[in-house]
C-alpha cells in the first residue's frame, strides 16, 4: 500500500509530506483549492507525461517521491527481483524530477529507471478511476483480465495462452518450409555446388586457429630456438654463471648460518623453493626445445593451406575461423530441403494436434466466463441502481475474436452498460460522464474486491452528479472497499467525506508575494468542523457543527475506531 508521500515545488506546493494508513482516505478542499493535486503529484511521480509548467514559479525543478509497504505483495517483489531491484527492505520507493531546461529523471529504490518500466511497475501497485490516464477499467484487455479474475480462471487462461503461442510458433515454421520447398530444386543444386567446394577442402573444427598459432612457431623457429638456448644457458649451462648454481651457493650461505640467527630460515625455504621450480622450468624448456625444429617445408604447405582457407571463406563471405560452422549450417539446410515433404507432413499434424487440444481448453474457459458474467453482472447491476443510476445495467458482451487461435479465448469481452430506459446497451469506453464512469468502477471493485490485485485505489469525481442519500452509499461503498484496499477518494459532499477511515483537508492560501497549497490530516474536531463548512457553506452553526458530528458517528468508520 501507499505509505508515504513527499512533495516539493511541484504546482503551488512548496513542500509537502504525508504519512497514509489502511483504510479509505478522503481528501476534501474548498472549490479551487486543488483538491486532485495529490492525485496529479501520484500520477507525475507513476510517470505521467509532464511539463515544465508543473514546476513552482522562481523554482528549478520539482520532486515527487511516494514510498509502497510491498510486504504482502508477492507479484511487487517478484518483479522487482526480475530487474535486478533491491527488495530486501520490503518498500518501493518512486521518485521523479523535473528540471526547468525540461529534463526528466525517475528513480525506483535510488536506481535509474525508465518511465516504460515505471508504468509497468505502476499498474502492480495502484489503480485510478476518474477522467485520468490511468482508466485502465476502460481497456478491453483490462475487461478480460477482470473477468478471469473474478471468476478464477488463470489455469485455464495459462494453458490457452501456452497452446496458442505453441500454434503460431509451429504455424511460422510450416510457412518457412513451405516457402523453401516452393524454391526446392534451386536452391538444392545451389547448396550441393556449395558443399561439394567445401568438402573438397576438408576443413576441420578449429583447423584454422591451430593453424595460426603452428605458423606464428614456424615463421619465427630461428628466434624461438635462440631465445630457448640463451634460457637454458643462463639458468643451467653456463660454466662460469648460472642462475641454479648461484642459488645452490646461495642456499648453503644462509645454511651455514641458520643455527646463528633463526630469521634466514623462512628466507631460506623461498631460495629452495625457488630453486625446484627453475629447475621445473630447464626441464620443460629441454624438451620443448628438442621438439622444435626449423622446417621450412612444413611453413611452407601451413601457409599455403591458410591462404586455401582464406580464399575459401573470402568467396563465401565468412571470417575463415567460422567456415567449418558454415559448412555444416549449408549441410543441415540441403537435409532439410531434401526432406521438406516429409517435414510438412508431421508439421501439418502437429498443428492439427495443438489446434484439437486449444479447442477444448478455450471452449471450457467460454463457459466458465459466461458462468460467471452472468453473476457478475447482477452484482454490478444491483450496484450501481444504488449509486442514483437507478435504471442502470451492465452487462458483460462476447464476440468472437477475429484472431485465429487467440491467446486470450475464442472471444473478445467487452463490458456494456445502459444507464437510461430504453437506450441501448453501449461500451463501457462510450461512457462521456467521469462520474458515471467513477461509480461504475467503484461498483466493480466492489464486486471483485477479493479478486483485486492491486492494493491501493483511487476515484476522482466518484460524487459527481449524484447528492444526499446517494452520496452516503457512495461513501458507505468506500468504506466497505476500505477494508479489503487502500482507498484514496476525493469528494465535495460531506455524505462521502463523513464515511472515511481518514481525512485530508486541501487549502490554498496567497500571502500577497505567492499561493501556497497545504495539505493537512485532520484530527476529531478539525474534520467536524471541516464536515460543518461542506453541509453549511460560508457560516457555520452550531446545527451544521451537530449534524456533522452526528454524520461522523453515524458511519462505519467511527464504529471501527472507536
Amino acid at each position: 500500500m501507499l505509505t508515504q508521500i513527499h512533495i516539493s515545488n511541484l504546482a503551488t506546493i512548496q513542500t509537502v509530506s504525508l504519512e497514509l494508513t489502511t483504510g479509505t482516505t478522503v481528501i476534501t478542499g474548498e472549490t479551487g483549492a486543488g483538491k486532485s493535486i495529490v492525485i496529479d503529484a501520484i500520477e507525475f511521480a507513476l510517470g505521467k507525461r509532464a511539463t515544465t509548467d508543473i514546476i513552482r514559479a522562481h523554482q528549478e525543478k520539482a520532486d515527487v517521491s511516494i514510498c509502497f509497504d510491498i510486504r504482502y505483495l508477492p507479484e511487487v517483489d517478484v518483479w522487482l527481483k526480475q530487474h535486478d531491484v533491491d527488495s530486501e527492505a520490503k518498500e518501493c520507493i518512486i521518485r521523479r524530477t523535473i528540471t526547468r531546461d525540461g529534463r526528466s529523471r525517475s528513480y525506483l529504490n535510488q536506481m535509474p529507471i525508465t518511465l516504460q518500466v515505471l508504468k509497468e511497475l505502476s499498474e502492480l501497485l495502484i489503480d485510478i478511476h476518474g477522467q485520468h490516464e490511468h482508466q485502465s477499467l476502460l481497456r478491453p484487455e483490462k475487461q478480460r483480465e477482470l473477468l478471469d479474475h473474478y471468476a478464477g480462471h488463470y489455469p485455464l487462461v495459462t494453458e490457452v495462452q501456452k497452446l496458442a503461442t505453441e500454434w503460431h510458433a509451429v504455424t511460422q515454421e510450416y510457412k518457412q518450409l513451405q516457402t523453401l520447398s516452393s524454391e526446392h530444386t534451386a536452391r538444392a543444386e545451389f547448396l550441393k555446388f556449395q558443399l561439394q567446394e567445401l568438402e573438397e577442402l576438408n576443413i576441420n573444427p578449429d583447423e584454422f586457429q591451430q593453424l595460426d598459432i603452428e605458423h606464428k612457431q614456424l615463421a619465427n623457429a630461428d628466434e624461438l630456438l635462440n631465445q630457448l638456448n640463451f634460457s637454458i644457458h643462463t639458468l643451467a649451462d653456463n660454466e662460469e654463471n648460472n642462475i641454479l648454481s648461484l642459488l645452490n651457493r646461495l642456499t648453503h650461505a644462509l645454511e651455514s648460518i641458520r643455527d646463528v640467527d633463526s630469521k634466514v630460515i623462512p628466507w631460506l625455504e623461498v631460495i629452495k623453493n625457488t630453486h625446484i621450480q627453475l629447475g621445473d622450468v630447464e626441464d620443460e624448456l629441454r624438451r620443448y626445445l628438442e621438439s622444435t625444429h626449423l622446417n621450412p617445408e612444413r611453413l611452407q604447405w601451413v601457409e599455403q593451406r591458410i591462404s586455401k582457407i582464406f580464399d575459401t571463406a573470402r568467396k563465401h563471405k565468412v571470417a575463415p575461423a567460422e567456415l567449418f560452422e558454415f559448412q555444416q549450417k549449408l549441410a543441415t539446410e540441403l537435409h532439410s530441403l531434401e526432406n521438406s515433404d516429409e517435414c510438412l507432413a508431421q508439421l501439418s499434424q502437429q498443428l492439427q494436434e495443438i489446434k484439437k487440444d486449444y479447442q477444448n481448453v478455450a471452449k471450457k474457459l467460454s463457459l466458465s466466463r459466461k458462468t460467471f458474467a452472468m453473476k457478475l453482472e447482477n452484482e454490478i447491476s444491483h450496484t450501481i441502481r444504488k449509486l442514483s443510476l437507478p435504471n442502470g445495467t451492465f452487462h458483460v458482451a462476447f464476440n468472437d475474436t477475429e484472431n485465429e487461435l487467440s491467446p486470450h479465448g475464442l472471444e473478445k469481452i467487452t463490458f456494456e452498460i445502459t444507464t437510461n430506459l430504453g437506450q441501448p446497451l453501449q461500451p463501457l469506453a462510450k461512457i462521456a460522464s467521469g462520474g458515471e464512469l467513477s461509480r461504475i468502477s467503484l461498483a466493480i471493485d466492489i464486486a471483485t474486491a477479493e479478486q483485486h490485485t492491486i492494493p491501493t485505489l483511487i476515484f476522482d469525481e466518484v460524487d459527481v452528479g449524484i447528492s444526499g442519500a446517494t452520496a452516503e452509499i457512495v461513501g458507505k461503498l468506500l468504506n466497505r472497499l476500505g477494508k479489503t484496499h487502500q482507498v484514496l477518494c476525493v469528494t465535495h459532499l460531506p455524505q462521502v467525506a463523513a464515511q472515511g477511515h481518514q481525512h485530508l483537508r486541501v487549502e490554498k492560501t496567497d500571502d500577497k508575494k505567492a499561493t501556497h497549497t497545504h495539505i493537512r490530516l485532520l484530527d476529531g474536531e478539525e474534520r467536524i468542523a471541516e464536515l460543518a463548512r461542506m453541509l453549511g457553506g460560508v457560516k457555520i452553526t452550531k446545527t451544521t457543527l451537530e449534524h456533522a458530528k452526528e454524520m461522523i458517528g453515524n458511519s462505519p468508520a467511527y464504529f471501527e475506531q472507536n
